[in-house]
């Protein structure tokens, strides 16, 4: 039976919250993020999601509160709910998205414009299609971000590590 949801949930762990130790004590392998994808699967959740790269673990999905993300995460990986708490952060609908698509931008990367967690998020999104639990608007969340990431790293000059200006001649002049 599934559980009727009534929001959408990203918790998580980064770079910007937690030094490397931290975030090692919640990162996921694949071991315990299937077995995260299966403890939601079992308690009736319709969509959840998992990605762990060596900057940041979060897990997304549709919830009534998201103390039960922060559950699986912390049953999964069997570290503290406490020091979580203390580092993690939580977002909630339009943050959540918006946050989702800063992430697959390479906005909220350690090295501005690091387009490899593009990757690491369809591989997530593969991960819980196949458990069951990617629901139509998780996986279409998803789409929506891998080709804004394309459309931003194909038609701009903003590229990995750095982040290009086209200033007016000008403009130049002052800044010297």
């Amino acid at each position: 039976m599934q559980i009727e949801a009534t929001g959408f949930f990203i918790i998580g762990i980064s770079y910007k919250n937690a030094d490397a130790e931290i975030r090692g004590n919640y990162s996921l392998d694949t071991k315990s993020k299937l077995s995260l994808l299966s403890k939601a699967k079992g308690s009736g959740l319709e969509s959840v999601m998992a990605i762990s790269t060596c900057n940041r673990t979060e897990v997304l999905g549709f919830v009534n509160d998201p103390e039960i993300l922060i559950t699986l995460l912390c049953e999964a990986t069997n570290s503290s709910k406490v020091e979580f708490k203390k580092y993690s952060y939580t977002l909630s609908e339009n943050n959540a998205i918006n946050h989702l698509f800063k992430v697959g931008s390479g906005l909220e990367s350690q090295i501005l414009g690091d387009f490899e967690i593009i990757g690491q998020l369809k591989h997530s999104a593969a991960s819980s299609k196949k458990a069951g639990l990617l629901n139509t608007y998780l996986d279409r969340l998803v789409s929506l971000v891998i080709r804004a990431s394309k459309r931003i790293k194909n038609e701009t000059t903003y590229q990995q590590g750095q982040l290009l200006f086209h200033l007016p001649l000008y403009s130049t002049s002052v800044i010297m």
